[in-house]
């Protein structure tokens, strides 16, 4: 590694925060890696170069589940941030935590320009310099690209966007009081709408609302905005409007001097004498809404009807419309899954009429799988398709606690930009809430990691706009209208080509022999391949035979298939303890009968059960994806992957003892390798 150099004007790093966590240097995008360097990342930059401390940041990483090494994984995670931005940018260690250093030149954070245009323009409009202000605080909304912390722990959103969003809100009406300070009220009003549809509790925007109708010629709209807005305020909070909107109201009904109707200022920004009389109600030009929509609109209960607002009003002068943009990158070594990946994007793209099972797609498979890639990279793939915004969120369905399903719909409001003190309290009025606001939208929702139907359902959109892309070790069977993929094992091309890029392709070209056997103990299995990739780069002075020795003996293999945060065993034991008693009682007693494809019969006489019950068994194990299932001369029989056979083998010692005591004859190899099993 060269000498360190200070960043240069040529090559000016970027560091996004107020939409996804990014970094661009010199216009290239910078590969930050998974949502836990992101998030160090985006904590140190909003500590604005006060230390962070080691246990916020196992908090923001981890939330309530550390693992016992998370100070070696802090470690880890600062200096890959380190590196990753490169020369001229420090990450400190600096106890009790970590500091983030930023060069006087060379670096733009979105955030401090966004904080900073905002004051001017604020400081503008307080002089009364309305056109300066209005320029500055455009300027800054403008650097905004979407939903603030995208791609971020959720611990981290959790505390930090409703701050950012409540920033942007304040700067936006700051803006529009300055494009009424400069006539430009008739414009202003579709935007309005939108914002209030959006955002139905907001008074500041109410306000704005009524004052721009009455400013456009239409007092008996105005009033019935300011009606629309109590009776809102009265149905979900069980309040009257705030003094300031009631004074606003006053005005109206009195015709206050300080309300007259206003034109468009002329460009030297002298604005002709106008009467202080209101003026009287005129009917709506052919692009402003009719006063029932404007009523519906301003409710924030009904849609508008089509052609006369949009969705979502179009940004003036430029600025950029808010929508989430919440994709975690998908794998930079993603190998292999081609033909499902083409499949899943097909579907999601298709222009003809859709099914009801092109809407709902499950990516199913083993743990470890790489269900979360595939589903990443279709998203991705397909996102333009997708104008009003792409979700992903982590279900946690494979974990001790699953996301709460009002939780959920919870996150998934926020992330549409409703602020969390307007989420409705109860889950039944949060399902109504999101399936209102996804309604006549193209958004695409990535689930990640579901239990199961019954927490799935009330997360999927009722409109036919959008797609759900879903991920779970469980198929899903009992959810109606879905496609399924499920993933197999890589094939052995595909599994060189990972290991070779993970691992690097000197290391495997010059030991070929070990490299082959480290991918044929991973057995198709990407984490494995990642795992056992990430541990040869880790340790480039040790040969690869080494690796291979460790990993090809079948008492370490499984000890061996673990790094830092990544655990075969321990993403298999969180598969484990999901499964019904006698479903891991069959698992144990399959591993005891050998690799080769097992039919129902033979498990009943090891398992001491009826031939039914057996199959029963053995399919729901199929069914999770802990057997694959083999057809044989009349009927099926059930196979183990050879690394899930290792792991149900150790359990087998663990809570039977190595031998079962109901086997009939005893370990039954002789029986088991003839006919039955062959």
């Amino acid at each position: 590694m060269g000498p360190v150099t200070a960043v240069t004007s040529a090559e000016t790093l970027h560091l996004n925060l107020l939409g996804p966590v990014e970094a661009h240097r010199g216009g290239t995008p910078v590969k930050l890696g998974g949502p836990k360097p992101r998030t160090m990342l985006a904590a140190l930059l909003l500590a604005r170069g006060r230390v962070v401390s080691d246990t916020r940041l196992t908090a923001l990483l981890w939330d309530e589940r550390p693992p016992t090494t998370c100070p070696a994984q802090l470690h880890t995670y600062a200096s890959r941030v380190r590196h990753l931005l490169g020369p001229g940018v420090e990450v400190e260690r600096r106890r009790p935590g970590y500091l983030l250093g930023l060069p006087d030149r060379g670096v733009r954070v979105d955030l401090l320009e966004f904080q900073e245009r905002a004051a001017r323009g604020a400081e503008a409009l307080a002089a009364g310099r309305a056109a300066t202000a209005a320029d500055e605080l455009r300027r800054a909304l403008a650097v905004w690209r979407g939903v603030a912390l995208g791609g971020v722990c959720d611990a981290l959103a959790d505390v930090e966007r409703d701050r950012l969003e409540e920033e942007r809100l304040v700067t936006l009406e700051r803006r529009i009081d300055a494009d009424l300070e400069l006539g430009r009220h008739a414009a202003l009003i579709p935007e309005l709408i939108a914002l209030i549809a959006a955002d139905p509790l907001r008074e500041g925007l109410r306000g704005q609302l009524m004052t721009a109708l009455y400013r456009s010629g239409r007092q008996a709209d105005a009033l019935a905005a300011y009606r629309a807005a109590r009776a809102t305020l009265a149905d979900e909070l069980g309040l009257e409007p705030s003094a300031a909107l009631r004074r606003l109201h006053q005005a109206l009904l009195s015709g206050d001097p300080a309300l007259p109707p206003r034109v468009p200022r002329t460009s030297r920004g002298a604005a002709p004498k106008t009467s202080a009389k209101p003026a009287p109600t005129v009917a709506p030009t052919a692009w402003e809404p009719e006063p029932a929509a404007v009523v519906a609109a301003a409710t924030g209960r009904a849609s508008v009807p089509a052609g006369q607002v949009p969705a979502t009003a179009p940004a003036p002068h430029g600025e950029r419309p808010l929508k989430p943009a919440e994709l975690p990158p998908p794998p930079a070594d993603f190998t292999g899954r081609d033909q499902e990946v083409m499949r899943l994007g097909t579907a999601l793209t298709a222009r003809r009429p859709r099914r009801p099972d092109q809407a709902v797609h499950v990516v199913t498979g083993m743990p470890g799988i790489g269900k979360t890639a595939v589903a990443l990279q279709t998203a991705h793939r397909v996102k333009s398709s997708y104008p009003d915004g792409q979700i992903h969120l982590d279900l946690r369905g494979s974990g001790p606690r699953p996301l709460d399903t009002a939780d959920a719909v919870a996150a998934l409001l926020r992330l549409l930009g409703v602020p969390a003190a307007r989420i409705p309290g109860t889950l039944d009025e949060r399902v109504r809430a999101w399936r209102t606001r996804t309604a006549d939208r193209r958004v695409l929702l990535v689930l990640d990691d579901a239990a199961d139907e019954r927490r799935l359902r009330p997360l999927l959109p009722v409109t036919d706009g959008c797609a759900v892309l879903i991920t779970s070790r469980s198929g899903l069977y009992a959810l109606e209208g879905v496609s399924r993929t499920v993933l197999g094992p890589l094939s052995p091309p595909e599994s060189r080509s990972l290991f070779d890029k993970l691992a690097g392709r000197l290391r495997t070209g010059a030991e070929p022999a070990s490299a082959a056997a480290v991918v044929d103990a991973c057995a198709g299995l990407p984490l494995a391949l990642r795992i056992a990739g990430a541990k040869v780069a880790a340790r480039e002075h040790w040969p690869l035979s080494r690796h291979a020795d460790r990993l090809t003996d079948p008492g370490r293999t499984l000890a061996e298939l673990a790094f830092s945060d990544l655990s075969l065993r321990d993403r298999l034991m969180e598969a484990y303890h999901r499964l019904t008693p006698s479903a891991r009682r069959a698992l144990r007693f399959h591993s005891e009968l050998g690799p080769h494809p097992v039919q129902a019969r033979t498990a009943a006489r090891a398992l001491g059960t009826g031939h039914e019950e057996a199959e029963e068994l053995l399919a729901d194990l199929a069914a999770a994806h802990w057997a694959d299932v083999v057809r044989q001369p009349g009927g099926y029989a059930y196979r183990m992957h050879p690394l899930v056979r290792l792991f149900a083998r150790d359990m087998l010692a663990d809570e039977e003892g190595a031998v079962p005591h109901v086997l009939p004859v005893r370990s039954s190899w002789a029986l088991a390798r003839t006919g039955d099993t062959a």
